[in-house]
């Protein structure tokens, strides 16, 4: 009981570091140097930094099994200001049986429980392999950081590390980011006669996508086609007739969904319209060694069969933990649509706290629901060894 007491705190104030220092996505630096620090003065075999920044920590058990791999990611969305926000966003102020402050939930709650826990468990207690991950800028790109460790090491089953309430989440929708375009002539603004103003196009436009049915999945829901950025261009102008207008859509993807087909849906659709263009957009992230990736905005959905064998462990693993096991499909984009998605590596999406409270002002976890993540992560390092 001692031992476990010393564990839980070891973890609340872990935590309570990891959220004092500010770590927006290609600024995780001094986070990355915490945890490995972390992992030094626990029971990690082997502790090493990739050319991208992520932290990995591996562990080894006596008995043969399989390789697991637990991923948090390090960065957070930007804070907003200070001012608006009643405890410090950098605090990690522990009050009202609370941990204050951004990234607390998502998710640096699930980072801070599977360095300690996983670091500290007895090697008796699991089989195989424990691969412990602190990946870099999946608040910009889901998946692209984390491919380079999971290419790199092959593990045969993959856990995510985010807020879900501490249900065992078996997939999710993906996510594209699609820009529609359409074009004219530029001109002075005073004689706009002389051009075509690409702007007053743009209507039609919308309004011909929202036309456009979705598909529907009977696993994961309909899909979702939300327009949620218009720029002409030139941008900014002051007196010059926009010759371009673009509207960035995000389309939430269902299973079997690729880049081509989501494309071929709208460019089919809108074929009798002129003067328009559709593409992916693409997203650049630069991280904090230098490193740059810049790839298509598109994370394909995924799900795992419920009463497969990898899905039974997790819930077997989370019973260990002494949480009630419930699965159910994540309501958003992780990691996981790299390794589940493009590689097809069995993963699970599991973490301390709600989805709602992160990314918001004045965000939380419950020290309760902290240490529930805790105990249901090292139930699923006890049991997911055997997987295979």
């Amino acid at each position: 009981m001692a031992q476990q007491m010393n564990l839980e705190t070891e973890t609340v104030q872990f935590l309570k570091q990891l959220v004092a220092l500010p770590s927006l996505s290609g600024r995780e630096e001094r986070v990355a140097q915490a945890v490995e620090q972390k992992m030094r003065a626990l029971d990690f075999d082997e502790i090493w930094r990739d050319d991208y920044g992520n932290v990995i920590g591996k562990r080894t058990s006596p008995y043969s099994g399989a390789s697991i791999l637990f991923d948090a990611h390090m960065d957070v969305v930007p804070e907003g200001d200070p001012r608006d926000w009643t405890h410090a966003p950098y605090g990690g102020e522990e009050l009202q049986d609370r941990v204050w402050g951004r990234g607390s939930t998502d998710t640096k709650a699930s980072l801070a429980s599977i360095v300690v826990g996983l670091g500290s468990i007895p090697r008796q207690s699991f089989s195989g392999t424990l691969y412990v991950v602190a990946s870099v800028g999946e608040e910009i790109i889901e998946g692209a950081s984390l491919a380079k460790v999971v290419d790199a090491l092959q593990p045969q089953g993959v856990v995510i590390g985010e807020p879900t309430d501490c249900r065992l989440g078996i997939g999710h929708k993906g996510r594209a980011r699609m820009r529609f375009s359409v074009f004219g002539k530029a001109a002075h603004s005073s004689t706009p006669e002389q051009g075509d103003n690409a702007v007053f196009k743009m209507p039609t436009l919308i309004e011909r996508i929202s036309r456009v049915p979705v598909p529907q999945d009977p696993w994961i829901g309909q899909a979702v086609m939300e327009p949620v950025q218009v720029v002409s261009s030139p941008y900014p102008s002051a007196s010059t007739v926009p010759f371009a207008c673009a509207v960035t859509y995000d389309r939430r993807l269902i299973l079997g969904e690729t880049e081509q087909s989501v494309l071929k849906i709208y460019r089919h659709a809108l074929s009798d319209l002129r003067d328009w263009g559709l593409e992916l957009e693409e997203v650049s992230y630069t991280t904090y060694t230098g490193q740059v990736f810049k790839t298509p905005d598109f994370h394909p959905a995924w799900r795992m069969e419920p009463d497969s064998a990898w899905v039974s462990l997790g819930k077997h693993g989370i019973a260990r933990g002494g949480i009630r096991p419930e699965v159910y499909t994540t309501p958003y984009c992780t990691n996981g649509s790299y390794s589940a998605g493009v590689a097809g590596i069995p993963t699970l999406v599991f973490g301390p706290g709600s989805i709602h409270v992160a990314h918001s002002l004045d965000e939380y976890i419950a020290v309760d629901e902290l240490l529930k993540g805790l105990h249901g992560f090292i139930g699923l390092a006890n049991v997911l060894g055997t997987f295979g």
